[in-house]
């Protein structure tokens, strides 16, 4: 049998696309759905952070809009980025113009000394910060890219290797960059310029889109121990799963810390594995229109928070009649906590700066949720410790998956893709 723990998308696409063959799936959550879930309060339907659907892969695209036939909405990106006591609009390095003068000279002066005098240098082990240095410039490092990650990433960036970014920071043409500057808009940029949302219950009907067609399913299980050697997996309420093969999407650092007879120094290597902490801020708010933006990035320190969102922009059944929602993002260590209470306070008084809320706007709903594993850090350990690790799982029986259990930066749309890839593997060894 084909165990699988995480009821989220990457672990149910793969029990979907397994078709007849027998699986079992083990949550520990009461719900399916992981960080893709959705929740009621107060009238209003809020995410467990932003979650988007944009695609990259026609198959799994074809796929959701099958799952979700009629029920979802299409979008043109409303993405603004607020510094300098302005709004400009998103990606921030082809979209300087209504910048201070000074600040639009540093940036044009700086991407183009990137094309007059190249790097000798090998992309190979190049850090996070000499990728935004070499490909954009120091005035857009300064002015955004460094500040904005740096509060992201809760990590020096001189820490962070570069071999994630390609598809999520394309490196803009010298026209783009100009156009960009004079306010020339000719064309859309970055991976997102549109995205799909379900026009009623948030995100979470996605994951309960396949939950038909997944036949075994067990709710409010977490995973003790696993016995590699036997194939024996242990849940904390006394479940103990026999398997061939167990398909883990929980973190990496998690799973192995729950295999005790794997190697030492795979141990330790999972352990030094590093991630950033968010807090998931979501109001409601008594009244209408607070912004007509779909997302806001905060590059700057005086903003407690790097993101802030507006659901009732996705789809107004979200929220209440006359009212708002939004939902805001602090990034943490995960060795550090902030009191809800305090975190609030912290939010309330940023959105006020920014000119979002004003003083008398009622909080009418508001709730914080502390995400635990949010973002993998990119850094040199990561790099030379995760195919050991992932390698040494699978040589046991164990398929890592999902953007946890891969320990990378991907989507949903990768998750589920993961899910389907893996699946068929397993039936073709059948």
């Amino acid at each position: 049998m084909i165990l699988i723990v995480g009821a989220g998308l990457a672990g149910l696409s793969t029990a979907y696309h397994l078709g007849d063959r027998p699986c079992r799936v083990v949550e520990k959550e009461k719900e399916a759905g992981g960080l893709c879930r959705s929740y009621q309060m107060d009238g209003f339907t809020f995410d467990v952070t932003g979650h988007l659907l944009h695609f990259r892969q026609a198959e799994i695209k074809a796929l959701v809009e099958r799952l979700l036939a009629g029920r979802l909405a299409k979008h043109g990106r409303r993405s603004f980025i607020y510094s300098h006591r302005t709004y400009t609009e998103y990606p921030f390095q082809v979209n300087t113009h209504g910048l201070p003068p000074e600040v639009v000279r540093e940036c044009l002066l700086g991407f183009i000394a990137t094309l007059t005098n190249p790097s000798p240098a090998p992309p190979e082990g190049r850090s996070f910060k000499a990728w935004i240095l070499e490909n954009l410039g120091e005035g857009m490092a300064r002015h955004f890219m460094v500040p904005f990650n740096e509060k992201l990433w809760q990590a020096p960036l001189d820490e962070l290797t570069s071999d994630w970014v390609s598809w999520l920071v394309p490196k803009p043409e010298l026209k783009d960059v100009i156009n960009g500057a004079l306010g020339i808009k000719d064309k859309a940029f970055g991976y997102n310029p549109s995205f799909l949302y379900p026009a009623q219950g948030g995100i979470g009907v996605l994951p309960k889109a396949f939950l038909p067609w997944v036949r075994d399913i067990v709710y409010g299980s977490e995973l003790a121990e696993v016995d590699t050697t036997r194939r024996r997996a242990t849940f904390l309420d006394g479940r103990v799963e026999d398997y061939d093969r167990l398909v883990s999407t929980i973190p990496v650092p998690e799973l192995v810390r729950r295999c005790p007879d794997l190697p030492a120094a795979i141990r330790d290597a999972a352990a030094g594995l590093r991630c950033v902490s968010v807090y998931n801020v979501n109001l409601g708010v008594a009244r209408e229109r607070v912004s007509d933006h779909h997302w806001i990035y905060f590059p700057e320190p005086e903003y407690p928070f790097y993101r802030a969102g507006f659901p009732m922009n996705f789809a107004p059944a979200l929220g209440r009649p006359g009212c708002s929602s939004l939902y805001v993002e602090v990034s943490h260590r995960p060795t550090e906590s902030v009191p809800p209470a305090e975190l609030l306070g912290r939010v309330r008084a940023g959105l006020e700066r920014a000119g979002i809320l004003r003083p008398d706007d009622e909080i009418v709903a508001a709730d914080v949720r502390d995400i635990r594993y949010a973002y993998v850090l990119f850094d040199r350990h990561r790099a030379r410790a995760l195919p050991a690790i992932l390698e040494e799982l699978e040589r046991r029986g164990i398929h890592s998956i999902g953007r946890y259990g891969r320990w990378e930066h991907t989507s949903m749309e990768d998750a589920i893709a993961q899910g389907k890839q893996l699946a068929e593997t397993l039936r073709a060894r059948r």
